[in-house]
């Protein structure tokens, strides 16, 4: 019998159909133990606040939003927390990075497909509000990663697995996705046998140059890898960007199959996961 005291306001990108239908499955099956909404997009508020009204009707008495993101040090969960009445200040990278977007695509609006809003408004909630933290270097991440290079390899003793990430646009953030993502690899090199391991990021909402030297720098590490190379997504979902993966990689040898983190049946106990390690947080507001 499911609890009423606890909700989960569950984070996610807006994406194309197939991926918000995933999005779906999971927070239905979480539902069945415990009560979640969703909110997709990049910290959209009117999705936020219609989620939180939603567990509020529903008579949660405790709110926890769970990022399904990569990466907790993320510009987008900054401003989540602000909007969350967790955080004293805006997101002024990520107004920064939405203005440059925008200039760049000519308009504002979607952006991967999802949405691309910044307001200086709060939810309004009368439960009280906590966050956990994000994928990060999750045993979880490490698992699947794990499988992933797993299913391409021939022969780990001769072969080198890469790990690649999105990346943040804050160049102060790189750093912790960095070594999350140094720890992710080391444990993948470690468990699977493979002869050496890395990881390294796109940089892809990042102005040109600072994505143009990331992409030289994944080019370098796959075309003087030890043995055979094999390049795994560090992504959620498919939805562009396994595709620029790809198109940045051209003309180089390398083992890939674009498989994502999701689907993956562990992200349910995840999810419970992350929201009972904060669910006594004090509440910032």
């Amino acid at each position: 019998m499911k609890s009423a005291a606890l909700g989960i306001l569950l984070l996610a990108h807006g994406g194309d159909p197939s991926w918000n239908a995933e999005v779906e499955k999971l927070r239905a099956r979480v539902d069945a133990k415990v009560p979640v909404e969703t909110s997709l997009g990049m910290s959209d508020l009117a999705s936020l606040q219609a989620a939180v009204d939603r567990l509020e009707k529903r008579g949660v008495t405790k709110i926890v939003a769970v990022p399904l993101f990569v990466q907790t040090r993320s510009e987008v969960l900054d401003q989540t927390r602000y909007a969350l009445g967790l955080a004293d200040k805006p997101s002024e990278t990520l107004k920064a990075a939405y203005e440059s977007m925008a200039g760049a695509h000519a308009h504002h609006g979607a952006h991967g497909g999802h949405s691309m809003t910044f307001s200086l408004e709060r939810v309004k909630a009368k439960a009280p509000l906590a966050m956990s933290t994000a994928l990060d270097d999750d045993e979880l991440v490490a698992q699947i990663l794990l499988e992933r290079a797993k299913a391409l390899s021939k022969d780990a003793a001769k072969e080198t697995v890469l790990l690649v990430a999105h990346g943040p646009y804050d160049d102060a953030a790189v750093d912790a996705w960095q070594k999350a993502l140094d720890r992710l690899a080391g444990r993948v090199r470690e468990r699977g046998g493979f002869r050496a391991a890395g990881a390294a990021m796109l940089r892809d909402d990042s102005p040109p140059a600072v994505r143009a030297a990331a992409v030289s720098r994944l080019r370098k590490s796959v075309a003087f890898a030890e043995g055979r190379a094999i390049v795994v997504p560090v992504l959620i979902s498919r939805g562009g960007i396994e595709k620029k993966i790809e198109k940045d990689l051209a003309g180089l040898k390398y083992a890939w199959d674009g498989k994502t983190l999701m689907p993956h049946e562990g992200f349910d106990s995840w999810v419970l996961r992350r929201a009972e390690q904060a669910r006594f947080d004090t509440p910032a507001r």
